[in-house]
């Protein structure tokens, strides 16, 4: 299984365009591809370490990724080719593997959150903030983007990239966040893009949370899909909206 596996991500990662000349190309850009994100998975970071890693293991790596050469590329190879790919070549390529090997046809839920990425730095040398989508049932990261400038923040990068996630992966149901996502601009793309969204709204945000017990008090009484509780002294109400919910139910718990 784990042979199958691995074949399987070598053919899609083999959609990744060639950008070096074919005339003597010794090993097909997916294996290199492959190789490095192979390596990338067992955290080596450093393109001589990969190829010490693969050379001890190429007996089995070398057919499975579709190479007949009794050695692995070496670093200066590796590093050639990859400076020629595109990363967004590279996504669209994995992404067609996760949703063969890992996710199927059924809805799934995802959860965003910013997270600081102590191993990566920008060129001021700080540590590189950035938007996750994850999905927990997995634990598996369908999206990750940067989180920079001075007017950007975790939630318009979102919007930014709603259309391109739910393209690559449409079987996204349910998009999760905590209060900072609770913007208007975010829901209003969410709703269009007919993705569902569950968001928590917090008493520190009294106009939102005036305009959903205004919108929604009269709404017909039902049991919650969810709950929620007092955490840290605030009490919290979480919103569903979206074609999953005929009738929207806000509520709090003290």
């Amino acid at each position: 299984m784990v042979t199958a596996a691995v074949q399987s991500l070598a053919a899609a990662l083999a959609q990744v365009p060639d950008p070096r000349d074919p005339r003597g190309v010794r090993y097909p850009i997916q294996v290199l591809v492959t190789l490095v994100f192979l390596g990338m998975l067992a955290r080596i970071r450093e393109m001589v370490v990969v190829v010490r890693w693969a050379q001890m293991h190429w007996d089995q790596l070398g057919p499975a990724l579709g190479s007949d050469r009794d050695q692995p590329p070496n670093a200066t190879t590796i590093s050639r080719a990859l400076a020629g790919c595109s990363l967004a070549d590279f996504w669209s390529a994995f992404a067609a593997w996760l949703r063969c090997v890992a996710l199927s046809d059924e809805p799934i839920t995802v959860a965003v959150d910013g997270k600081t990425a102590c191993q990566g730095l920008d060129e001021h040398g700080n540590p590189v903030q950035l938007l996750t989508v994850f999905v927990h049932q997995l634990k598996l990261v369908l999206g990750q983007w940067s989180v920079t400038g001075e007017k950007t923040n975790e939630p318009t990068v979102l919007k930014r990239h709603v259309a391109e996630l739910l393209e690559a992966f449409p079987m996204l149901a349910l998009l999760t966040g905590d209060a900072l996502y609770a913007q208007r601009p975010l829901a209003e793309v969410l709703t269009a893009s007919n993705c569902d969204y569950l968001l928590a709204i917090k008493a520190n945000q009294p106009d939102v949370l005036d305009a959903l017990v205004t919108c929604l008090g009269r709404a017909d009484e039902r049991p919650p899909a969810a709950e929620t509780a007092e955490k840290r002294g605030i009490c919290s109400i979480v919103a569903g909206s979206g074609s999953a919910w005929m009738t929207p139910t806000t509520y709090a718990t003290n």
